[in-house]
């Protein structure tokens, strides 16, 4: 298990092949692991994840998690490797992640892409931070999944979008959102950019990958980056639930095809 220190946290990476780097980010409340599983590198491509603060094996500080701090953090790994210029893209907080770090170093990022989009210029919605705050609320509880399915709250998840009650469940047998739970309210409260000036200089190859299914990543996300940064592609997806193999295959194939396709230029 490779570690590097920063900010006196050590944080758990992994690198995969060798050619044109590119940095894959997790979702909030996962880990490295969403990287090798969701996406088959050409042998051209350099995979390189990482589990972000207060995930999976990395550490974590007392200190309010941010998309600012998280973009830093995931900077702090590529300087560590002593790679200069790289793709760097995301799903969902990690789309955000990804987006923060292109804004803020545009010279040091190639290409940027975001699947399935949490955030833009505002935090989640309000309905999905409450969602996720009555889940912060129960992770360290013993017997926190029994509350949380007893909470006045917990039908109205299961009638709005059914899938999410899957992912909130297996937090409670993840050790790092039990013992890092305050995640689940900084995030979701917070946005990867603060307006969308911010894209306006933000002209590197972009690709941007949604579906229009997912409550937690609207569409409409993914539609606000394709409308307001210069160079991007948009594509939907075909949703996990209806064909997952197809779900993934589209994925592989739009990312190694941007990645190679564009380095090129």
């Amino acid at each position: 298990m490779p570690l590097f220190k920063h900010e006196g946290i050590d944080f758990n990476y992994e690198i995969q092949g060798a050619g044109i780097p590119f940095l894959f980010l997790h979702g909030l409340g996962d880990n490295l692991k969403f990287a090798f599983e969701t996406f088959n590198n050409d042998e051209k491509i350099q995979l390189i994840s990482l589990d972000q603060r207060g995930h999976g094996k990395s550490g974590h500080d007392s200190r309010k998690l941010s998309y600012d701090r998280l973009a830093n953090d995931a900077l702090a790994l590529m300087d560590y490797l002593g790679i200069q210029h790289f793709y760097v893209g995301g799903l969902s907080m990690g789309a955000g992640v990804a987006v923060n770090l292109a804004v803020h170093k545009t010279n040091r990022v190639l290409g940027l892409i975001l699947l399935r989009s949490s955030a833009t210029n505002e935090p989640m919605k309000k309905e999905v931070i409450e969602w996720f705050s009555t889940v912060s609320k129960y992770l360290p509880m013993k017997n926190g999944t029994q509350l949380f399915e007893k909470d006045p709250i917990f039908p109205s998840i299961k009638d709005t979008y059914p899938k999410a009650i899957d992912t909130f469940k297996r937090y409670f047998e993840d050790d790092a959102s039990v013992n890092y739970n305050k995640k689940f309210i900084d995030i979701p409260s917070d946005s990867p950019i603060k307006s969308k000036s911010e894209l306006t200089n933000l002209t590197i190859p972009t690709l941007i990958l949604a579906n229009n299914y997912d409550v937690i990543h609207p569409i409409e996300y993914s539609l606000f980056y394709a409308r307001n940064i210069e160079n991007a592609s948009y594509y939907e997806l075909t949703p996990k639930t209806v064909d997952a193999e197809k779900h993934k295959l589209e994925i592989d194939t739009y990312i190694n095809t941007f990645i190679i396709r564009s380095s090129k230029n």
